[in-house]
């Protein structure tokens, strides 16, 4: 009845059945049936529900936590911050903008405090800017694999979207000054930095040339910059070149810890009052506690220490996981948190991502970052995240496994060719 269930032989449901009595999971009886062994292993072993986290783009835990710590022990005894933080404050703590640019300035971005909007996560600072940009109908660009969470938010503003093609520099200008002259489309949404998800990096001329181009035909742009990128990859944002028609977004969910939910936005000076009032609609005001924890230890050496340590095991995850990729012959484009792997044409990637799942191993398909209304060929591509693992010990375990995998796919393969 089983292998008529699931479609399969009957051959190969006594066999599965054979191997769960080995390994004492279950528990023949003759003329009974087979039941699960209550006092199996299946419970105890790790190894059994082990899952191998390739899919969540975050950093590891290297010490963040104790960034916080110290941060909730020094505002323990600061009673006047504590209060503070405790009152409304619908347009932020000054004190805390002040922080946060001078911090900016280490990086070389050249701001002020005023020009300076805390949200809860990048995602608001987006719905925002799509809010006050935009009304129902209108037309906006975005790269043609892009975070899904502007699609959602575009989708809630009920916007229509229309995707630009990539090129290896970033988009194809000439597709984006055509749409630019069909559909007049108020925004454009960028990863300039280190594309979300395929790793490109735009170059200075074709920012200058995205730049021309916004001037030209009147549209804002929302540069997105939450994606970590190494030092040595990092660049400048577009907003400096042209603060007045960019909207610059970035938070520490990827260089610190996601949970603490503290982003910013740089607005242009005609936007601000309408920027801070529709955040003000939409949650009354930013919860100042996150950015009191934050800005305590943005400046510290200990934050820099940290980052520090970051930096150093992505490297080293990046260039373990592209010797992988060379030991078997792929090729991928690196950055970051993530590796973009172009897989071979004898490889599907939604069938090796569902190859992936039975082990246990995440990672993400190139199609979650196209929108639902796409109508430019798919990419047989995987966007795989490298942070999710909290020591080198289980990262390197997670790369066996993933090596491991699909060794055991292209087996596979060759058997039904």
């Amino acid at each position: 009845m089983l292998a008529d269930q699931l479609g399969i032989t009957h051959g190969t449901v006594t066999r599965a059945y054979d191997l769960l009595e080995k390994k004492g999971l279950v528990e023949a009886k003759l003329g009974a049936g087979t039941y699960v062994n209550a006092s199996a292993s299946v419970f105890l072993d790790e190894k059994l529900v082990k899952e191998y986290d390739f899919a969540s783009s975050m950093q590891p835990m290297l010490g963040q936590q104790f960034l916080v710590k110290d941060a909730l022990n020094d505002l323990s005894d600061d009673l006047r911050s504590i209060e503070e933080v405790m009152n409304y404050s619908p347009k932020g703590i000054q004190k805390h903008k002040k922080i946060v640019a001078s911090w900016l300035a280490t990086k070389k971005i050249e701001t002020v405090a005023t020009d300076i909007a805390f949200t809860q996560g990048a995602q608001q600072g987006i719905y925002t800017c799509l809010n006050i940009l935009s009304q129902q109908g209108d037309y906006v660009l975005h790269e043609e694999l892009a975070y899904p969470g502007f699609f959602r938010a575009a989708e809630a503003n009920k916007l229509k979207t229309i995707e630009v093609p990539l090129t290896s520099e970033g988009l194809d200008l000439v597709s984006l000054e055509k749409y630019c002259q069909e559909f007049k489309p108020k925004l454009l949404y960028i990863t300039p930095n280190i594309q979300n998800p395929t790793n490109i990096k735009y170059s200075n001329a074709q920012l200058d040339c995205i730049a021309k181009l916004s001037i030209k035909y009147q549209f804002y742009i929302i540069e997105d910059d939450v994606n970590y990128c190494l030092p040595e990859n990092w660049s400048i944002p577009l907003q400096q070149k042209i603060p007045d028609r960019v909207f610059y977004l970035s938070s520490l969910s990827k260089y610190v810890a996601g949970g603490l939910r503290v982003a910013y936005a740089l607005v242009p000076k005609a936007w601000q009052q309408a920027f801070n009032l529709n955040i003000h609609s939409q949650c009354w005001m930013v919860s100042t506690l996150s950015t009191e924890l934050a800005t305590r230890f943005l400046l510290e050496k200990t934050f820099l220490y940290n980052q520090f340590q970051l930096e150093e095991e992505m490297r080293f995850r990046q260039q373990a996981f592209e010797d992988f990729l060379k030991k078997h012959a792929l090729t991928a484009r690196r950055g970051g948190l993530n590796i973009w792997l172009t897989l071979p044409s004898y490889i599907n990637a939604h069938q090796f991502n569902n190859f992936l799942a039975l082990k246990n191993i995440k990672v993400r398909v190139a199609d979650l970052f196209r929108s639902p209304k796409s109508s430019l060929p798919s990419v047989n591509c995987l966007r795989i995240s490298l942070g999710g693992f909290n020591t080198r010990a289980d990262f390197n375990e997670g790369l066996d496994e993933f090596e491991k995998a699909l060794m055991e796919f292209n087996d596979q393969q060759d058997i039904v060719i």
